[in-house]
């Protein structure tokens, strides 16, 4: 008979909701999709050709496992002119397999089982799964009574003498809400009171709207840089989903181990895919900003046409979501996401994809033409105008 496999993972990690909704959305003909997590934008012209030239002149072998040196240095340049951080090209920077990994090997370099992750909630579900794959506990904290932002108060509530990490995702997927430097100054009080360790994915930080050139970052306040792992990448902001090139900057004393844990579990990301980014921080990364005001006017349409619906919705000032609040239907997420899907072809993300605190809402993406929403939002007014006549 087989040996049983590592139930302590294997029966709490699930398929995430966005997926297994997908699924679901892929056996419906005609259906509009305000589900996607990636911009529809191509990727910019001259990081592809620094792709293309790259396999073309034979980069196709390893890089160090730390990554490509003049990609780190790239980095390093970025976060000091965006940041004004320090961080040595050569010691303190990891190139990853995008953010997932990043996140991953962070969470297995940090945490040992039972350590205790506090986690805002909503949430990325990846960093669910990643604290399930280091036997942590996680602690979720519902952040639906405070604009979803982490607040002071929350976070000293929630941290006991086994809390080690918190993580920090602002811009937020998937409500869209940001911090102010004000606001990471008062949790990192708390932070370096309690002396924890802090992950902040800033993966959306360059999508950010409302006059605001760029998210702030906790790494950037005294006393914090020792102590934090930044997670960012090319993913989002210059459409690279699929090159699959992300970072962790840190301390060098954290470097140091979690090199050993990303070398056992990818060697390294694709050396073609890494001299693309070096273009995409670099030549091209004038065409995220042009993209943050492409995003801006997309969300402008959208939250025009929820607020005429007298909707409730967390207005977003970064990533390309809208959380939209669905508590007056009286129905949980996955089933209204349903009813949308199968009477009026329109596919939103239940929110319990999200933790159980995002049950009352559905997440929206704008990372679409604005002709789709357009189109998506009539569908949207059809399905809560029978809902609301359904409720009276």
């Amino acid at each position: 008979m087989v040996k049983a496999l590592n139930n302590n993972v294997t029966k709490n990690l699930q398929r995430t909701g966005i997926r297994r909704f997908n699924e679901l959305v892929a056996k419906v003909p005609g259906a509009i999709k305000l589900t996607v997590g990636e911009i529809d934008l191509p990727t910019p012209a001259n990081t592809k050709l620094r792709g293309i030239n790259a396999i073309t002149e034979n980069v196709t072998k390893y890089t160090p496992n730390a990554g490509d040196l003049e990609l780190r240095t790239t980095i390093s340049e970025y976060l000091a002119a965006h940041y004004h951080l320090n961080y040595s090209a050569k010691d303190e920077i990891i190139v990853t397999v995008g953010g997932s990994e990043a996140i991953d090997t962070s969470f297995r370099t940090i945490l040992e089982p039972e350590d205790e992750i506090i986690i805002p909630a909503p949430c990325f579900p990846g960093y669910l799964g990643s604290g399930i794959l280091s036997q942590s506990k996680i602690v979720l904290v519902d952040t639906s009574s405070s604009g979803f932002k982490l607040t002071p108060e929350q976070l000293e509530n929630s941290i006991t003498d086994a809390t080690k990490l918190v993580v920090l995702n602002y811009p937020n997927n998937p409500t869209g809400s940001i911090l102010t430097t004000e606001e990471l100054e008062a949790l990192a009080k708390i932070i370096i009171k309690h002396d924890l360790y802090v992950l902040t994915d800033e993966m959306y930080a360059t999508l950010v709207y409302d006059g605001i050139d760029i998210a702030p970052s906790i790494a950037a306040i005294d006393g914090m840089k020792e102590r934090t792992i930044i997670v960012n990448g090319v993913s989002k902001s210059s459409s690279m989903t699929g090159w699959r090139v992300g970072y962790i900057a840190t301390s060098a004393a954290i470097v140091e181990q979690a090199l050993k844990v990303h070398q056992y579990a990818v060697a390294s990301p694709a050396s073609m895919a890494q001299k693309a980014a070096i273009t995409a921080l670099t030549t091209d990364f004038p065409e995220t900003q042009k993209m943050s005001a492409l995003f801006e006017h997309r969300r402008d349409v959208l939250v025009s046409y929820l607020s005429k619906l007298d909707l409730k919705f967390n207005r977003p000032v970064g990533a390309f979501y809208c959380f939209l609040d669905i508590s007056e239907f009286g129905m949980d997420s996955w089933s209204f996401a349903e009813k949308m899907l199968y009477d009026y072809k329109l596919a939103v993300v239940p929110g319990n994809s999200f933790s159980e605190y995002g049950d009352n809402y559905v997440r929206l993406s704008f990372a679409v033409d604005e002709k789709i929403i357009v189109e998506a939002m009539k569908r949207l007014t059809a399905g809560v105008t029978e809902l609301r006549k359904r409720n009276v």
